[in-house]
């Protein structure tokens, strides 16, 4: 589909600055920038979207977010000891595990998000359909959605500009800096292994990321140019998870 030989000839720091490219990071507000987000469009206005359009947006979330190790997921795949698209969250279920992609789904069901609202990644070859067919229900945002810069790098054109939605990207990153192998993916090979037969990807959202999803869907996001023209009050509080 989208992952043809061009790509995958591509080296991973070069997908880095075509996704800071696209997403014209350079205008975007630094705040979002600084918690791993950025918006699509850049000039996308985010405060009338939730104001007026919440009910018209999805959410997906890479499987790689899960928790391993000391903090495994209780519904990975007990035999393969894979990761997988189960989450006890959106379906009403209670988890105390310390997992990223958990702390954002508590997030998006706070605000109103239902399961048939978030989409958690295995592979895009199930992503897409999901996208189009919710497209065709009337969705037209995603917020968020989330990946690495590898992966949105080239993913942003078929969402975007084929299927038309428009939204904010959530950026993982490295679990453990120096693990290498099982951080986010870097060729092409990397990222069809992790679709293919690799579940053991160690990546996260960032603890920001999730705080300033929480104030955006909350409605207290400021750009700049609000805290310019109307500074917050000495006392107020940015809201956390």
């Amino acid at each position: 589909m989208l992952r043809d030989l061009t790509y995958a000839m591509i080296p991973y720091p070069i997908h880095k600055k075509i996704v800071e490219w696209k997403c014209k990071f350079g205008k975007q507000d630094e705040q979002l920038v600084d918690s791993h987000l950025a918006l699509y469009p850049h000039s996308l206005d985010i405060n009338k979207v939730i104001k007026e359009d919440i009910n018209k947006c999805v959410s997906f979330l890479p499987y790689c977010a899960k928790p391993m190790g000391d903090h495994e997921c209780p519904v990975s795949d007990k035999v393969h000891k894979r990761k997988n698209q189960r989450c006890m969250k959106i379906s009403g279920g209670k988890c105390d595990v310390p997992c990223t992609l958990g702390d954002m789904v508590d997030v998006l069901m706070k605000h109103g998000f239902t399961k048939n609202q978030i989409f958690i990644i295995d592979k895009d070859a199930n992503l897409f359909p999901w996208l189009v067919q919710k497209r065709k229900e009337g969705y037209e945002y995603f917020m968020p959605g989330v990946g690495c810069k590898y992966g949105v790098s080239y993913a942003i054109d078929y969402i975007g500009k084929k299927l038309g939605y428009k939204g904010c990207i959530a950026f993982i990153d490295d679990y453990c800096s120096s693990d290498t192998k099982n951080g986010v993916c870097k060729c092409m090979g990397d990222y069809i292994g992790m679709e293919g037969l690799d579940k053991g990807k160690m990546t996260k959202m960032h603890k920001s990321t999730i705080i300033m999803m929480e104030n955006i869907l909350s409605g207290n996001y400021k750009t700049i140019e609000d805290v310019t023209r109307s500074p917050p009050h000495k006392d107020e509080i940015s809201s956390s998870v």
